[in-house]
């Protein structure tokens, strides 16, 4: 029987909330003393450990004690429970779908950059890259609505990715407490609104530049 081979990270990363102060009372965060997860991902460029660190208000009054805040950037690397970057998934998904590779063209393309079987590409292409660009914000639809009704609102990361320079953006819509993704899709196929459905008042944040938004209903747009 072979010995797996190990994998050794390039790099250590444990990432912070981007967010610095309590979307509710506008209080500095605290850091918990926990990782929320800490894993190994394989990507284009090399493999990294990863640890997100979560945060929330340090008033015990505040609804914003009881939240959980979560790094965007770091949710913008690999899916939960996946240990294969974004950029590998979107790859696989661009070859597939614009010049019809097969699973073992894939594969060859990608055995120099990481570890990965040709059965491997198909479940990622099969059951990870596909579900992922279906109706995530009907999967989601009673989660997300719980989420909101808890913390008093959803708070969300947009976050593209493009496979090869000069290539049309995959976009990904995230619940930051949660994780869930909302909402995926092409940019070039994108063609008016990807409604998202509940009133809210939340907070839209990039992985370097966070804003706020208040409205009844949230809207993502070409």
């Amino acid at each position: 029987m072979r010995t797996p081979k190990g994998l050794y990270a390039d790099e250590r990363i444990i990432y912070h909330p981007e967010l610095l102060t309590c979307p509710h009372c506008g209080a500095l965060l605290v850091m918990y003393n926990y990782l929320a997860w800490d894993k190994t991902v394989q990507t284009l460029d090399g493999v990294l450990s990863v640890a997100s660190r979560p945060g929330h208000c340090p008033h015990a009054k505040c609804a914003g004690s009881r939240m959980r805040l979560l790094s965007a950037e770091a949710q913008g690397i690999a899916l939960p429970g996946s240990t294969y970057g974004y950029d590998v998934l979107v790859r696989i998904g661009w070859w597939r779908q614009e010049y019809c590779a097969t699973y073992g063209e894939m594969h060859t393309e990608l055995a120099a950059r990481v570890h990965i079987s040709v059965s491997h590409v198909r479940y990622l292409y099969q059951q990870v890259y596909l579900p992922l660009l279906a109706c995530h914000e009907r999967q989601h639809q009673d989660r997300l609505a719980q989420v909101a009704k808890h913390q008093g609102g959803l708070i969300l990361a947009l976050d593209g990715l493009a496979p090869q320079g000069g290539e049309p953006q995959i976009w990904f819509i995230r619940e930051l407490a949660s994780g869930l993704t909302e909402v995926a899709g092409w940019a070039s196929r994108i063609r008016r609104h990807s409604k998202l459905s509940w009133s809210r008042s939340s907070t839209l944040s990039g992985p370097f530049s966070p804003c706020s938004v208040t409205s009844k209903r949230a809207w993502c747009q070409r």
